[in-house]
């Protein structure tokens, strides 16, 4: 009991470790994914002084600016699904549907219509929809309570796809800052990968069949790291395991998951990388008491 009370205290320390270091090195790089400076300082249609901007992202995708917006509008539980991480969404409750080729009722966006975030809202932890607000066909459209989304030709057969979010920027109540500032992680895991996802049906055409095995090794690779270095913590002995070797491996942890790209080598290379150094501490352990004997043994001897 009281080794777990002190673990408990370590993790909580290293998790305030890891929020300075994510304020710091991460928060900075995920709210500018794949975005330039120009696009970062572009004005935008949806743009509203009296907001915040929290995240500019931008992708480039090899495919004509007319073929990436027959995929964009197509986002929606009850449309075409949100190119994102499936798996996840239908775990908190948001069903969706996959739609792997354009279909024709779904090849306009007005002004009025409401982007469901699930077809069952009863099942959803929260539920949420986005009412669309503005569109300039082929080009750009602003989801309430989301963002703008625009579409810039590089050339021919290239499209910038950029993405802006903004909110409330003086929050008066405590609760809501700190949900704000988590809330900004997780939303752009699931924002990266629907950069992705439109950049992989545009760039592959209609029918593609995408597999989630990827997404799902590299999401298992992240869970079973954290909870590994939970359990480091746990049996760790002295302050450099403690917390130093534990906060070394929490930094590449939160690498993995934020600076990384999403592919399961680096999440998987991040969990081997703990086991390996746990399995070493284990046997450390368990050699330094036959070393102590084999010490007694030769004193007497001696």
């Amino acid at each position: 009991m009281r080794n777990l009370v002190k673990s408990i205290l370590i993790i909580a320390c290293i998790a305030l470790l890891q929020l300075l270091l994510y304020g710091i090195i991460a928060r900075p790089i995920i709210t500018t994914w794949g975005a330039s400076k120009e696009e970062i300082s572009m004005p935008m249609a949806g743009d509203n002084k009296d907001l915040a901007v929290t995240a500019t992202r931008a992708i480039t995708i090899n495919a004509p600016k007319s073929d990436v917006w027959k995929w964009l509008v197509q986002l929606g539980a009850d449309r075409g699904g949100f190119y994102s991480y499936s798996f996840i969404e239908e775990a908190l409750g948001y069903e969706t549907r996959h739609q792997n080729a354009i279909k024709p009722e779904f090849k306009e966006m007005k002004v009025g219509d409401l982007i469901r975030g699930s077809i069952n809202e009863e099942h959803s932890i929260f539920p949420y929809n986005f009412k669309v607000s503005y569109v300039k066909p082929e080009e750009t459209f602003i989801l309430d309570k989301w963002g703008t989304f625009l579409l810039k030709e590089v050339n021919g057969q290239q499209t910038r796809l950029v993405i802006r979010t903004q909110e409330v920027a003086n929050k008066t109540n405590a609760w809501q800052r700190i949900s704000s500032y988590l809330e900004v992680s997780f939303h752009f895991i699931m924002e990266r990968r629907l950069l992705m996802g439109v950049k992989a049906r545009a760039e592959a055409g209609e029918n593609l069949v995408l597999s989630q095995a990827q997404d799902i090794a590299w999401f298992s690779g992240v869970v079973l790291s954290g909870l590994l270095i939970c359990i480091f913590v746990y049996i760790a002995r002295g302050a450099v395991q403690s917390l130093v070797i534990s906060s070394v491996l929490s930094f590449g942890w939160m690498c993995s998951i934020w600076l990384a790209e999403p592919i399961p080598i680096y999440s998987l290379g991040m969990l081997l990388i703990i086991i390996i150094t746990t399995l070493s501490m284990i046997m450390l352990r368990k050699a330094r008491p036959i070393d102590r004997a084999s010490l007694g043994k030769s004193n007497i001897s001696g």
